[in-house]
């Protein structure tokens, strides 16, 4: 039988006598390379836009459901209640990865509740458990000096009444020019401006912390117990060193892989530096570009001593916390708190805590974990904002339970690296040692604990 030299034909696809009138070419479907490359990318494309798709009706959710919180009358003499928020960077990361979830999910829904906050950042370790221990020991100083001057009242011998020692200092403080002069000679005077948090009897429902991230949680516990049951005073070994914490604690940034970088430049600018002395009159006028890396060193020195003088070392060690003396026992005989002694609020101690895991997977080998959570921040959303809204309403506040609160947000080490764990445990870091308590401390202590999610509970 004769074979045909000629190739067979394609298919001509389906023409329209429509089409062809207006000279459209016949339709068919693209090949099967085609087919696989626009169905992959239309269903990448169709995940990502669903899933920022439902992040913003849960956020639009429940910025709706605070919303009238923030329309209630308040006096022009009172400041909102405001929320203390500490925020750290995750191990081997920087620390705009914390602050996306701050701006995404959290900070949309204090803003729409009118709820006031003080946002604390740190680039270091220690800066919370610094600034922490740092606040309460300045109170402890101000009630003791305030507990001195109560107890040395000096009399006057004729006339047994007291004889004041501030030499009209008092009186300096309370006089006030607009009671004898200006509009307010006449008019009434404007209210003093005091804090919403401040008129709250019970403690736990003034204010509020938020820890986001392990790390700053774990500086955030043991800021308060050092603040607390460590001395007023640097130990003697912390003056010595000039209030820097040792080289063989982590207390450069949190990116491990940077240490060895900044060590680096730190050898060549100090090399430069001996450079320029040991030059020449005539090296000297050449060489003006040794003395610009001079001009470098000396801003890279401002910089890291400006970051060191926010970190202190401990002045207490958690094996310590056993011996060391309460120094509030008014607290365990009666049921009261201790408050701010310029604002009347309660301290951060009687505040309840609310923690925010930051999760954060680094690494090849965890790229397709990664994939799987991109397409989910959805899920990670409801759970931050149904948490925030939990704070906001304060409805499920607990009493601490220690210890397992302790291992709040414990899941995120899982993510941390583990050549940044090796060295944080070489280096005795404080994010990488156990977290320890001390009872007298933790049983003032609430938690924001909500259990449930009201979006999906809507749907």
């Amino acid at each position: 039988m004769p074979t045909s030299s000629t190739p067979p034909k394609g298919s001509k696809g389906f023409a329209n006598s429509m089409l062809k009138t207006l000279g459209l070419p016949a339709f068919k479907l693209p090949s099967r390379n085609w087919m696989l490359f626009w169905t992959v990318l239309t269903a990448s494309l169709s995940g990502v836009a669903y899933d920022k798709y439902e992040q913003r009706k849960i956020i639009d959710y429940y910025t709706g459901k605070v919303k009238p919180l923030s329309q209630k009358p308040l006096d022009t003499n009172k400041l909102p209640r405001k929320i203390t928020v500490f925020i750290a960077p995750p191990p081997n990361d920087y620390l705009d990865s914390s602050m996306k979830i701050w701006r995404r999910y959290v900070k949309p829904i204090l803003h729409y509740s009118g709820v006031d906050y003080e946002l604390i950042e740190e680039e270091n370790q220690g800066v919370i458990r610094t600034t922490v221990a740092n606040h309460l020991r300045a109170l402890r100083k101000e009630l003791q000096s305030s507990n001195n001057e109560e107890d040395t009242i000096l009399f006057d011998e004729k006339s047994a009444q007291p004889v004041s020692t501030d030499n009209g200092q008092e009186f300096k403080r309370r006089f006030d020019y607009r009671d004898v002069m200006g509009i307010f000679h006449t008019h009434q005077k404007p209210k003093e401006i005091i804090s919403e948090d401040s008129s709250i009897s019970d403690s736990k429902l003034s204010g509020g912390v938020i820890c986001l991230g392990r790390g700053a949680y774990k500086e955030y516990i043991t800021g308060l117990h050092e603040g607390l049951l460590g001395p007023l005073e640097a130990p003697v070994e912390e003056q010595l060193s000039s209030t820097v914490m040792e080289g063989t604690a982590l207390t450069g940034p949190l990116r491990s892989s940077n240490d060895q970088e900044n060590i680096l430049e730190a050898d060549t600018l100090t090399i430069a530096d001996s450079a320029v002395d040991n030059m020449t009159a005539e090296d000297k006028l050449v060489g003006t570009n040794i003395s610009g890396e001079a001009t470098i060193k000396e801003e890279v020195d401002e910089k890291t001593a400006e970051q060191n003088s926010k970190v202190l070392k401990p002045f207490i060690s958690p094996s310590e916390y056993g011996a060391a003396e309460f120094p509030f026992p008014e607290l365990e005989m009666h049921n009261t708190n201790i408050r701010e002694t310029k604002n009347a609020v309660p301290i951060l101690l009687h505040q309840p805590v609310l923690m925010i895991p930051t999760p954060n997977l680094l690494g090849f080998l965890t790229i397709p974990q990664r994939i799987i959570r991109f397409y989910e921040r959805r899920k990670y959303c409801a759970f931050v904002c149904s948490q925030t809204y939990g704070m906001v309403k304060q409805d499920t506040i607990r009493p601490f339970a220690d210890p397992q609160d302790l291992d709040l947000g414990k899941e995120e080490e899982e993510d941390w690296p583990r050549t940044w764990v090796k060295q944080g445990l070489e280096r005795k870091s404080e994010w990488t040692r156990e977290l320890q308590s001390d009872k007298r401390v933790t049983k003032f202590m609430y938690i924001y604990d909500r259990k449930d999610n009201e979006y999906d509970n809507s749907k």
